[in-house]
């Protein structure tokens, strides 16, 4: 249960839903996101779960149950699961860089640290080194993208190399305390100047908004996005429990009710951040809200520079570690679900054969050194225009 939610909440409950919420009426988009959730998203995870309880096996082994032809649409979601992972890792790559680099006195994108830069100039600078496709050099791979990419695989690496128990008790903490983190934030977050102005933005409905196609498609697809239904991860993880489990409802339940809760309760911290900065800027907070996926490395971050007191470093620290592991939770969830997939394939072959730990120890090595091998064409200087072709077309079209 731990690490199916861990792989629920994840970093896009931190800015992908706030983004949306404010970009789509507010309180309208809640009414559309939770009507998603009822009828669309909880009863599609909920009947993954089942289904991979019931028949005992990974994504392939359940549909092929069910109906053999529709063995294909597993390996779909497989070929979705590995694309994804290889420019996920590379984004955590990136809180790592900001991670480390937020143990100082004083920022280093703060202007007075790095010669007046914006944020955003830092990040695409200092941090990713970027250029547009085509440019000469382009392809150079940037040591210090390719040592958070290494360090973000070796730490994949060491919580599933110990097996599912080891994996459901590293969850406990990599589920909890970024909550932990999310209320330090918030609590800090409420007290700032023009926090009010931010969580009356997000709060306040705009009903005509629930007449427009859009604020319905945007709302069942942050939904989808975030509770993953279809990729087959939720099949492979309640595999695992034994078939006289009883408590399987309750469990989808749970998870359901807090990776909604913890966007929400995001929401009230991000927006209270996002009214701050509003404020700070002399800006409507619609116009700073619109930053859509570079709320974290360039809003979130210009906003820690402005923090009062000298306690910008501290807050850094605690934002950009909880970005860290809410995206570690999604990540072993996902190659757990590669893992059950070569398992799967070895046990059809080998019916006779047992997996023994150092067999899968084995298959994690080799996933892990394969993904990572092939991630490290987003360290070049070109990958992070390679990550937005990927994340754009592979998810968006494989899930839906």
């Amino acid at each position: 249960i731990m690490v199916l939610m861990g792989y629920a909440i994840g970093i896009g409950n931190v800015w992908r839903f706030p983004y949306m919420c404010g970009k789509y009426g507010g309180g309208a988009f809640m009414i559309a996101y939770l009507l998603s959730l009822c009828f669309i998203a909880g009863p599609l995870f909920i009947f993954e779960t089942v289904s991979g309880h019931k028949y005992q096996l990974g994504p392939v082994g359940t549909f092929t149950h069910m109906y053999a032809p529709w063995a294909s649409i597993a390996y779909v979601c497989v070929f979705m699961v590995f694309i994804i992972l290889t420019y996920y890792q590379a984004l955590l790559g990136w809180a790592v860089i900001y991670f480390v680099k937020s143990f100082t006195s004083k920022l280093p994108w703060h202007p007075d640290e790095c010669g007046g830069c914006t944020t955003k100039n830092y990040f695409n600078t200092d941090v990713l080194n970027s250029v547009s496709l085509g440019t000469e050099g382009g392809w150079d791979v940037q040591a210090q993208l390719f040592l958070a990419l290494l360090a973000v695989w070796a730490v994949t690496w060491m919580a599933l190399a110990g097996g599912k128990n080891t994996l459901g008790k590293i969850a406990y903490f990599t589920v909890c305390f970024p909550v932990f983190l999310m209320i330090v934030i918030f609590c800090k977050a409420v007290t700032l100047e023009g926090a009010g102005d931010g969580v009356s933005y997000y709060l306040t409905p705009e009903m005509s908004h629930l007449t427009k196609a859009t604020t319905w498609s945007a709302a069942a697809s942050q939904i989808l996005f975030s509770l993953s239904p279809a990729m087959g991860t939720a099949i492979a993880m309640s595999s695992y429990h034994e078939k006289s489990y009883d408590k399987l409802l309750q469990d989808n339940l749970i998870i359901i009710c807090c990776n909604s809760a913890f966007s929400m309760f995001g929401g009230f911290a991000v927006f209270s951040i996002v009214g701050y900065l509003a404020e700070q800027r002399g800006l409507p907070v619609e116009e700073v809200a619109s930053a859509g996926t570079g709320l974290a490395f360039d809003v979130f971050a210009e906003v820690l520079t402005l923090f009062p007191g000298g306690s910008s470093p501290f807050f850094s620290v605690c934002f950009f570690f909880m970005l860290l592991l809410l995206g570690l939770d999604s990540a072993f969830a996902f190659v757990e679900t590669l893992q059950t997939y070569v398992i799967d394939f070895i046990q059809h072959k080998r019916p006779d054969l047992e997996i023994t730990p150092k067999m899968h120890v084995m298959i994690v090595t080799a996933l892990a050194g394969c993904l990572f091998l092939i991630g490290t064409v987003y360290t070049t200087r070109v990958g992070s225009n390679l990550l937005d072709i990927a994340d754009h077309f592979c998810p968006t079209y494989c899930l839906l």
